[in-house]
């Protein structure tokens, strides 16, 4: 099975790949720097990394519930649980990071001590973010540093007919979610091309884009509401231009699909952080 090296976001494509698209460059945006997160004040009590047979691409394959204890990754390489702890940098790369870090699956579990459960349901999830990266830290001994460079990304922005997706409403199966606590999208896998959003904003869909474009993609929407929708072509095997076997042919069609949702990606310019791994230890079944 031909995994995605680019589920980590912000993975540039290749130049030619863009010519091969003939789109013009739209203006650059400025991405908006997310505020401070708190540092977090507990750790988690327990973590288990297990390898997978193979990447688990259908379902909920990230499971942070607002009421629950845990985080749980489910059979995703290394590089997804990156995202998870740094893409409160905005867009960002990775470099120099070993081959099986984008290409080995694993199950990630995660879970807060009994005491600590209440302080991590009122968590902002800026704040979780870091205590992934305390965890990458302290289980797989990360050591990193950040660079900046100006590179190519997408731009999601709202097409000329305006929105086209259906405005989250709260019902009695959404989970209570404490007070101050973040809201998590739910991204459920329908098929290898197809997932469905529930209460979603238009940065979780950026993230998705973004993983499967090989382009970190910028959420320039303006929308600052929650939606529901599915997106019927995001084939989860994204291109790889490091892949002998790399076929960008899906690219247009995921650009084209966007449309549906009354949306486009329009290619242009930001300034982006470069996570540069130093080091980082192979996860070894626990």
């Amino acid at each position: 099975m031909r995994y995605a090296r680019a589920i980590a976001l912000g993975l540039a494509v290749a130049g030619s790949m863009c010519a091969a698209q003939s789109i013009q460059p739209a203006a650059a945006p400025t991405p908006k720097a997310a505020p401070a997160a708190d540092p977090p004040t507990i750790k988690f009590d327990v973590v288990s990394i297990k390898p997978c047979e193979e990447l688990d691409w259908h379902g909920k394959i990230t499971d942070m519930p607002g009421d629950g204890d845990y985080l749980h990754i489910q059979c995703q390489p290394v590089t997804r649980l990156v995202n998870f702890a740094f893409s409160d940098l905005g867009p960002y790369q990775l470099k120099n990071e070993p081959e099986w870090v984008g290409t080995e699956p694993y199950d990630f579990r995660a879970k807060v001590a009994p005491g600590d459960i209440a302080t991590w349901q009122k968590m902002s999830l800026a704040t979780k973010r870091l205590m992934g990266r305390a965890m990458l830290a302290d289980a797989l001994n990360l050591k990193m540093h950040i660079e900046q460079q100006s590179r190519p990304i997408y731009a999601l922005v709202v097409g000329k007919d305006g929105p086209k997706m259906t405005v989250h409403q709260p019902g009695a199966d959404d989970p209570p979610v404490a007070a101050g606590a973040s809201v998590h999208a739910e991204v459920h896998w329908l098929s290898r091309d197809q997932v469905s959003y529930s209460n979603a904003s238009m940065a979780d869909l950026a993230v998705g884009l973004s993983a499967r474009l090989d382009r970190t993609v910028v959420n320039q929407t303006g929308l600052t509401g929650r939606y529901d929708f599915t997106e019927d072509y995001l084939p989860y095997p994204s291109y790889d231009p490091k892949s002998p076997d790399s076929d960008s042919s899906e690219i247009p069609a995921i650009l084209d699909g966007v449309k549906s949702l009354g949306l486009k990606l329009e290619p242009a310019k930001a300034n982006t952080s470069v996570i540069v791994i130093d080091h980082i230890d192979r996860p070894q079944a626990n």
